[in-house]
């Protein structure tokens, strides 16, 4: 009788080490693919500094943003609608900057979201 209760207690250890690997191995699994990588992929210098950012993930696509600051980890982030592009014309205006796209589209931050505002 002694045997068969090492086996259970044996059989109950494996099945939690195995639950809890695998809880691991698919936590794991899902923060690689949706964790998003981001490439900044243009820099206009003045004030505010302007970076179009690419942002991808393996099963999120392609994202385009816009930060404004002082660099490329820091400010304020605009998102890029899709089909806009990702190389936007920079007006820099005394109140705010306005991006304008080859589409037609236009963005415009107003300087108290970016200077002071965050």
């Amino acid at each position: 009788m002694d045997t068969k209760k090492k086996g259970c207690l044996v059989n109950v250890l494996l099945f939690v080490v195995g639950a809890v690997v695998g809880t691991g191995l698919t936590a794991t699994t899902a923060v690689l693919l949706f964790l998003p990588t981001s490439t900044t992929t243009s820099t206009n210098e003045g004030t505010p500094n302007i970076y179009v950012k690419e942002r991808s993930s393996l099963l999120g696509g392609v994202e385009h943003e816009v930060w404004l600051g002082s660099s490329a980890d820091y400010g304020h982030r605009v998102a890029i609608p899709d089909d806009w592009g990702a190389t936007p014309e920079v007006d820099r205006r005394p109140d705010g900057v306005e991006l304008r796209f080859e589409n037609g589209g236009r963005i415009f931050v107003p300087e108290a979201t970016y200077v002071g505002g965050r």
